[in-house]
C-alpha cells in the first residue's frame, strides 16, 4: 500500500533515533520511526550520559526524568599498581550538570519511548527497512514486517539511526573506513566487592599488558571491562575467566559475583563522510564508531541526532531553505572527529604494551595533572568544547563579555523568569541581550549553540 503521510521516516529505536524522533515530533514533524528487533534487547550496552547530552536531553524535557533513576559519578581515577596517578574530576566540568550519569541503556530508552508517546508518537516494533530509493522530491522506502508482509511508505527524508551495521548505509553504498583494534573487550555487569568508591570510574594500568576497568552502574552494580588481546571469534567470557583478570591487573581483593551479563565483543574505529546523500541521513553508530573508553559513543549519537532534527523541522515547515540541512554533516563530522581522537589517543594511552611507549607514559601523567589539563580533559570528556565557530551558518565576529559564535551558550536566566533551555524547548531560535544580563545580543540556535553575537 502507498502511504504519503510520512515526513521523516527514522529507522532505528535507539537512543539516536528516540532523540531524533522527539526532537521532530515537538516540532510538529510527521515522523515514523520503525525499528527491525521486536522488543528491546537485553545484551550490555551504553551506560554513561555526560554533562553535554544532559543539556540536550534538558532541552527535550526529560533530564529530570533521568535523574530519578541515575547513578552520579564524579571522577575517573587512573591507577598504576595500587596508587593513584591522576584523576579526571567531572565536578571541574563547566555545566550545572557537572557528573557522569551513570543509567542502563534500556532505562534511558524507557525514558525517551515515554516521552515519544506524550509527543503522540511510537516505535514500531519488528518493521525493518528492506530497501528505498530517492529522487529529488522524495524517498521510496519499502518496509518489512515480521509476517513478511511489505508495505511502500513515501517520505520527504530518511534518517538511517539504524547502528553500525547500518541498512540505510549499506543501500547507499558509502564506504565506512577504518578498522579493528587488536583485542576484544571483555564486559561484566556484576556486583562487586572491594572495588572502591562507587561515584568514581577506577581504571587499572600496568607495565606490560592491558588495562581493567570498574565502572559503578549503581550503587549495587559495576561494568568491568578488561580488553585482552587477540581474537576470540565471538566466544564469551566466564565469570571465573574476568575473575582472574581482575585478579592479575587490578590491586587485589575485588570479588565478582552475582554477574548480570558476560560480554565479548571486538571494537573498531570506523567512520563515513556521507552524513547527507540527497535526502537520505546517518546519525550515531551508523555514521561513526569508535572504542569503547570515556563513554563517548551513545552520547554522541544523542546530540548528532539534536543537531539534525531542528534543522529538518525547519526546512520542513518552511522556515528555512534546504541547505541548512547541509551544515549537519560538516559540524556533526567535526565532532565526531574530536572525540574518536581521544578515544583512540585513550586506548593507546591505556594498552600499550612496549617498552619505550610506557616509559613516555609515566613520564606524560605528571604533565596531565596539572589544573588547566585536568580542567581541559573534563570538559573533553563531558563533550562541553564541541563548537561549531567554523560552520558555514555561524556568523563570525567576537564582542567582549559574549560567548563566541559557535560555541554552546550558557544556560542563563532570562527575563521572563525561564531558563535558556526552558526556552529552548519551544523548538526555535531565541534571541538574550542586555534585558537578560548580557553586554550584547545573542542569537541562540535551538540545539543551545550561539549562531551569531552583537554589540547593540
Amino acid at each position: 500500500m502507498d502511504t504519503t503521510d510520512c515526513d521523516v521516516l527514522v529507522v532505528g529505536a535507539g537512543p539516536t533515533g528516540l532523540t531524533l524522533a522527539i526532537q521532530l515530533l515537538s516540532r510538529g514533524v510527521r515522523t515514523r520511526l520503525i525499528d527491525q528487533d521486536p522488543g528491546l534487547p537485553k545484551l550490555s550496552r551504553a551506560i554513561g550520559i555526560q554533562p553535554r547530552t544532559m543539556e540536550t536531553l534538558d532541552m527535550m524535557g526529560v533530564a529530570d526524568r533521568l535523574l530519578e533513576t541515575g547513578h552520579r559519578v564524579l571522577q575517573v581515577c587512573v591507577y598504576v599498581g595500587r596508587r593513584q596517578q591522576l584523576g579526571i574530576d567531572i565536578t571541574r566540568a563547566d555545566s550545572e550538570y557537572a557528573f557522569m550519569l551513570h543509567i542502563p541503556q534500556h532505562l534511558t530508552e524507557d525514558v525517551l519511548r515515554a516521552r515519544l508517546r506524550e509527543l503522540g508518537g511510537k516505535v514500531e516494533s519488528g518493521v525493518e527497512l528492506a530497501g528505498f530509493t530517492q529522487d529529488p522530491a522524495s524517498v521510496t522506502t519499502t518496509l518489512r514486517g515480521t509476517d513478511g508482509r511489505e508495505e511502500r511508505l513515501t517520505t520527504s527524508y530518511l534518517a538511517g539511526c539504524d547502528g553500525s551495521h547500518s541498512m540505510v548505509r549499506k543501500v547507499l553504498g558509502v564506504s565506512f573506513e577504518g578498522q579493528p583494534y587488536p583485542f576484544d573487550w571483555l564486559l561484566a555487569d556484576t556486583e562487586l566487592d572491594g572495588a572502591g568508591s562507587s561515584d568514581e570510574v577506577h581504571v587499572y594500568l600496568r607495565a606490560g599488558g592491558p588495562p581493567l576497568a570498574l565502572i559503578p552502574i549503581d550503587g549495587r552494580l559495576w561494568r568491568v571491562s578488561v580488553p585482552v588481546p587477540g581474537e576470540r571469534g565471538g566466544h564469551q567470557p566466564t565469570l571465573e575467566e574476568i575473575q582472574r583478570l581482575v585478579d592479575a591487573r587490578g590491586p587485589g581483593g575485588i570479588t565478582l559475583r552475582n554477574p548480570e551479563t558476560l560480554t565479548c565483543f571486538r571494537c573498531q574505529v570506523r567512520s563515513t563522510r556521507a552524513y547527507r546523500t540527497g535526502r537520505v541521513f546517518l546519525a550515531g553508530d551508523a555514521v561513526h564508531i569508535h572504542a569503547p573508553a570515556g563513554a563517548q559513543g551513545m552520547n554522541l549519537g544523542i546530540n548528532d541526532a539534536a543537531n539534525l532534527g531542528w534543522k529538518l523541522a525547519h526546512v520542513i515547515a518552511g522556515k528555512a531553505p534546504d541547505q541548512l540541512l547541509d551544515s549537519y554533516g560538516p559540524e556533526r563530522e567535526t565532532a565526531a572527529q574530536q572525540v574518536m581522537a581521544m578515544t583512540d589517543t585513550m586506548v593507546r594511552f591505556a594498552t600499550e604494551v612496549a617498552p619505550i611507549e610506557r616509559v613516555l607514559r609515566r613520564a606524560t601523567l605528571p604533565l596531565l595533572r596539572a589544573p588547566r589539563v585536568r580542567q581541559r580533559m573534563a570538559d573533553r570528556l563531558a563533550q562541553l568544547t564541541i563548537s561549531y565557530a567554523d560552520s558555514a551558518i555561524t556568523r563570525p565576529g567576537s564582542v567582549r563579555g559574549l560567548p563566541e559564535p559557535g560555541a554552546r551558550m550558557p544556560n542563563i536566566r532570562l527575563k521572563d523568569g525561564r531558563t535558556l533551555r526552558e526556552t529552548l524547548r519551544d523548538g526555535d531560535y531565541v534571541v538574550v541581550g542586555r534585558e537578560d544580563g548580557l553586554r550584547g545580543q545573542v542569537l541562540v540556535r535551538p540545539d543551545g549553540y550561539v549562531a551569531s553575537v552583537t554589540a547593540s
